[in-house]
This record gives structure tokens, C-alpha cells and sequence, in this order.
């Protein structure tokens, strides 16, 4: 290999080099989430950025490397410019899209998701408020494909006699280096997503990889890996999803519930037991509620926790179980079981209809009606950006409630506490605005909720209502001192009823919202067998209370310390105490049922082998 093909190779450095300013401009803009980002972490990186090269470099390689006769050295040329530069535009979108919308997400974007954003109408109607927030990243593209374009153009393209054999062998070998850098070394299985956290840490793993290395890494992804830790009888010993209600002697038969789930109300910014609570009455509430103070979302996004919360199954893949070829499975959700009880059940979401999905995944999971942007009767409270401002869509809520045959199950989800932040005119000096934007919003969405709450006061089925009350995710911040991995996922989740009745929770019990489901049902007095990840309040038996976060199961529990983690994944070793070791062990029980019943089909109490092995 001599000098010019050293030369040759100029280009691909400066994409090299435009990745790790890429990552830069990540980082400093999300500073306050990466406050131990080192050069370890750096270099790293780098790495990973590389391994991305060779990845989707490798038909630029085979083209301006593979020796041929000097007849086709202007084929060459012209379909080599086309391919580099399709490809370095594709890597430094990718990447850009995450340094913009990392904030909001909290993880790298995965391929099912990028095309979800891609192809949702929310994403036409924000993408004038990015544009204007995010110009400079803009202008960086702009500027680094030039950068690159400029140097591409400058490099000579090598003559590669196809005659000479050190040719074909410096192709050889060229090939085989770039495949040895694309699968991260000499490793059996190639490197993925989930080593950026055994070779950095999980807070950093973020920023270690990049956008364009994940998407490729999950493009393909059929769904989840099947897992087989334990034999079948060993493995429902310790965890079975199949589970009896047990019904508490606390409510009337026949309670309605109105289920409240609240759009970025983490405990940040929301619940009693926040240090600085912008939700005065929905505190008040809590207070009088049988109200988790420490409780964890099981995701970090609204596609995930819908599932969550309704159907008690978690976000532990990489892709949302709503856009997943999953979402075709035989599921149960809260409706579905209470319907056999007389329970009319509905959802109200002011966003346009299909957004995120959630009309076909409500439908499924065995709500009766729904009520979007399109059922809402005046479009002129449309907030401009993501649908019906929530004062009206709640007012509506209480209205359309008053006309449901009862027992009923009724779901409204709120949407304002959103980027870009919109806050109606007339609330605008009544908020109470804090170190974020967010903190405003949540001010007024709290506002109408209480406008909610005296509206339905006023009904007849309120004194007979199990009000929910439950965060959908933790919201994005810009704060060192909130980013660490339980604030990400501490959110507020209490039950609320007139009569007063319902237990007081002491302190320390970690909740998910994954138990919702289980615990609804008990409070409720059903007597059913029904199918769920988490496990009732009322149920004697603890399971983990767990996450799935790049390849990671991690574990909350509430210590004399305060929050505890356990993180565990395949290739750790390290030593664990025998509280931890058997911590991994049901969350691997738990995992191991996620897989199989996902791609088996067997999400339903009849359909699932656990029920079957049970009989």
C-alpha cells in the first residue's frame, strides 16, 4: 500500500473527525446528562464511530478499491462520488436528528422509531419550532458536507491494475480489515448497542454510541431474542405472568375509574414528594390518595408506558410493542378484563387520530370507544402543534362521562406538557413558571385539572369513581442535579377515592407502572385470571421493580440510603452479594417470559404455557 493510498483514504478521516464533533455537540448540548463524560469515554466513542465507518462504508471500499481494467476507471469515479456522498449525508442526519432530539428521549434513536417520527403527522406539524431551535445544527450539517464534498473532490482516485496481485491482495485485505473494525474485533459475536455500557457505563453510553451505529444495528430487528435461563418448571416457580386477582373488600361493585395519565409529570416537577412541585392541586389530591411516592416508570417514552399501564407490559426492547409486529399478539388490557363485569370502557386523547398508534393499540386492548382530535366537537382549540389544549379536552372528558353507562372504564390521556411548551392565552399569568419550560406547562395542565375535578364533583358518578392518577414518563431537563438513573424514571402514581377508604402506602414501597393493572383489579373486587408483568399491591409476593435500558435489566428498590440499583446484562462479571444474586435471578425469570410469550403468542392467560403448566 503506498502513499496515495493513504491519501485516498483523507476523506473517510474527515467524516471520522466530523462524528466526534457530532458527539461534541451531543454532549454539550445535553451537558448536564453526561457530567462524567471523560476522554475514556472519548476515545470510546471514537471507537464505536469507526466500527459505524466500516459499517456503512464497506460498498464505497469495494468500489474504489477493487482492482480493474483502466476501461472502467470513469464508471468508477462517476458511481463512487454518488455513493460516498448518499452515505455521509445519511450518517450525518442520523446523528444530527439525535443531537436534536436526544433531549426529549433520553436514548439514541432505534430504526423502528426514526421511521415512526419519520412518518407521524406530529412530526410535520413541530418541525418549524426545530427548525428554528436547532438552526445552528443545521447550518453545521450544511457546512460539514461541504467540508467533506470539498476534500473528496481534491483526492485523486487510485489506478488499480486488475493484472497485479498486490492489488487484488491490498483489496484482499482491505475488505478484511474493514470487517474486523465493522464487527468490533475478533470477538464471536460482532459488537452491538448493549458493550457501549460494559465498555463505558450506562449513564455514558448514550454519547459513546451514535445514531447512525444504532439504526444499523436495529434495522433488521425481527423483534426480540428468545431467552432461556431457566427450565419450564423452574422458571414459573420464580416468576409467573399468569396471575389471580385478589379482591379487596375496600369499594362498591361496580366502581367506575377514570384513569388519568399525565404527559412528562415525573417527580421532577410533580407530586408531593417533589422537591419542587409545580402541581399544587394535583398534590393536594395525592395527599388524600393511596399514593406511591416512590414510584418508577417502566419506559421513557408515551408509546411505551400506554402498553404499560394498560396492559401491564413493559418496554423491554428495543422497539416500541406498539409498532412491533407484537402488536398483532393476542393481548389483554384493563378493559378487556373488566368488560366480562359490565364495564363500558373509553379513550381520550386530543391528539390527531393515529397518533402514536394509539387508536389500533386501545381497540386491541379492548376499549369500547375512542376520542381524538377528530371526536372533539370545536377544532378551533386545536393548540397548533399536538392536538385539543387539555382544559378543553378534560372539560369534554367530564362531559361525555356523565353520558357512559355505568360501571365505566374511562382513560384520558393529556398531552400539553409537550415540546414546544404551548400555553393557552388566558393561562399564561396564572402559571407558575420554573428553571424549564416544562415547568410552566405542567403548571397548566395542573390548573385544568382542577377545573376537571370541579366540573365532575358536580356529577353523579363521582362518588362512586376510582380516580388513577400516573405519569406517562419523566420529562426532559437540562438540570445536573436530575440526571441521575433514578430521576429518570421517578414519576408520581396514586388512587384516589371520594370514600376515603383506601389504604395509606408506607413509604419505601417502590411501585412500577406496570403493577397498575393488577392492583385496579383488586381494588376493584374482580375475580378474574389475568396476565400481567407486574404484580398487585395486595400481592404479598415482590417481584423486581425493573427497566430495560440498552440491553441492561436494572432493578429500584428503596434502601435506608435511598434508591438502590441492580444492573445486570449477559456479559457482566462481576461478584454480587445473595440478595442481588437472586434479584438477577427473577428479573432474568421475568425477561425469559418476555421473550418466549412475545413470540409465541402467549400474552393471554389461556394461550400462555405458564397458565397451562399451572393446570
Amino acid at each position: 500500500m503506498n502513499r496515495s493510498f493513504f491519501k485516498s483514504l483523507k476523506p473517510i478521516l474527515f467524516v471520522w473527525l466530523c462524528l466526534s464533533v457530532y458527539r461534541i455537540l451531543l454532549v454539550f448540548s445535553n451537558i448536564k446528562k453526561f457530567p462524567h463524560f471523560f476522554f475514556k469515554d472519548y476515545f470510546i466513542g471514537s471507537w464505536f464511530d469507526l466500527m459505524t465507518i466500516a459499517l456503512f462504508y464497506f460498498p464505497f471500499f469495494i468500489l474504489s478499491y477493487i482492482p480493474l481494467s483502466t476501461t472502467f476507471e470513469k464508471t468508477r469515479t462517476q458511481i463512487k462520488i454518488p455513493v460516498f456522498l448518499i452515505t455521509t449525508c445519511l450518517i450525518f442526519v442520523f446523528n444530527a436528528w439525535d443531537v436534536a432530539y436526544f433531549s426529549y428521549t433520553a436514548k439514541r434513536t432505534s430504526f423502528d422509531y426514526f421511521v415512526y417520527m419519520l412518518t407521524n403527522t406530529e412530526t410535520s406539524n413541530l418541525a418549524g419550532d426545530f427548525i428554528l431551535e436547532f438552526w445552528w445544527l443545521i447550518l453545521f450539517f450544511v457546512l460539514s458536507m461541504w467540508f467533506i464534498l470539498r476534500s473528496f473532490i481534491r483526492v485523486k482516485s487510485l489506478q488499480l491494475d486488475w493484472k497485479l496481485r498486490k492489488n487484488w491482495i491490498s483489496f484482499v485485505l482491505i475488505l478484511g480489515t474493514s470487517i474486523l473494525i465493522g464487527r468490533g474485533g475478533f470477538q464471536l459475536k460482532p459488537i452491538g448497542i448493549i458493550e457501549a455500557t460494559n465498555y463505558s457505563s450506562l449513564e455514558n453510553a448514550p454519547a459513546v454510541l451514535n445514531t447512525a451505529f444504532t439504526l444499523v444495528k436495529t434495522w433488521n430487528m425481527k423483534g426480540v431474542e428468545e431467552k432461556h435461563y431457566f427450565e419450564e418448571a423452574q422458571l414459573n416457580a420464580i416468576f409467573n405472568p399468569v396471575q389471580n386477582t385478589n379482591p379487596q373488600p375496600i369499594l362498591p361493585k361496580g366502581t367506575n375509574v377514570c384513569f388519568i395519565l399525565l404527559e412528562s409529570f415525573g417527580t421532577m416537577y410533580a407530586g408531593p414528594n417533589s422537591p419542587e412541585s409545580y402541581t399544587p392541586f394535583l398534590d393536594s389530591i395525592l395527599n388524600q390518595s393511596m399514593f406511591f411516592s416512590d414510584a418508577i416508570a417502566n419506559s421513557r417514552t408515551s408509546m411505551d408506558a400506554v402498553p404499560s399501564v394498560v396492559s401491564s407490559i413493559p418496554a423491554y426492547t428495543n422497539e416500541s410493542f406498539i409498532l412491533s409486529s407484537y402488536s398483532s399478539n393476542q393481548f389483554q388490557g384493563i378493559p378487556s378484563v373488566l368488560k366480562k363485569d359490565g364495564y363500558f370502557s373509553a379513550f381520550f386523547h386530543g391528539a390527531n387520530n393515529g397518533s402514536m398508534r394509539f387508536d389500533g393499540f386501545t381497540a386491541a386492548a379492548g376499549f369500547k370507544r375512542y376520542y381524538g382530535r377528530n371526536e372533539y366537537p370545536n377544532d378551533a382549540d386545536f393548540d397548533g402543534n399536538w392536538g385539543i389544549e387539555d382544559h378543553h379536552m378534560l372539560s369534554f372528558a367530564a362531559d361525555e362521562m356523565s353520558h357512559f353507562k355505568q360501571p365505566f372504564f374511562s382513560m384520558i390521556f393529556t398531552l400539553s406538557s409537550h415540546h414546544p411548551y404551548t400555553i393557552p392565552d388566558e393561562f399564561k399569568s396564572s402559571v407558575k413558571h420554573g428553571p424549564e419550560p416544562l415547568c410552566a406547562t405542567i403548571s397548566y395542565v395542573d390548573i385544568a385539572l382542577k377545573q376537571f375535578w370541579e366540573k365532575a364533583q358536580k356529577e353523579a358518578w363521582f362518588k362512586n369513581t376510582l380516580f388513577v392518577f400516573c405519569a406517562d414518563h419523566v420529562g426532559p431537563t437540562q438540570r445536573r442535579d436530575r440526571h441521575s438513573l433514578n430521576w429518570t424514571y421517578r414519576i408520581p402514581i396514586g388512587f384516589y377515592h371520594a370514600s376515603m377508604n383506601l389504604p395509606k402506602v408506607p413509604k419505601g414501597k417502590v411501585f412500577q407502572q406496570i403493577d397498575i393493572m393488577p392492583t385496579l383489579l383488586d381494588l376493584l373486587g374482580a375475580k378474574s385470571t389475568f396476565y400481567s408483568f407486574g404484580t398487585s399491591y395486595f400481592n404479598p409476593v415482590s417481584m423486581p421493580k425493573m427497566v430495560c435500558e440498552q440491553g441492561n435489566l436494572i432493578n429500584f428498590e428503596m434502601t435506608n440510603l435511598g434508591f438502590k440499583n441492580t444492573v445486570w446484562n449477559e456479559n457482566m462479571k462481576c461478584k454480587r452479594s445473595s440478595h442481588e444474586l437472586k434479584i438477577i435471578e427473577q428479573m432474568k425469570a421475568m425477561y425469559q417470559h418476555y421473550t418466549h410469550d412475545l413470540i409465541s403468542n402467549q400474552l393471554t392467560p389461556i394461550s400462555s404455557k405458564a397458565h397451562r403448566s399451572k393446570g
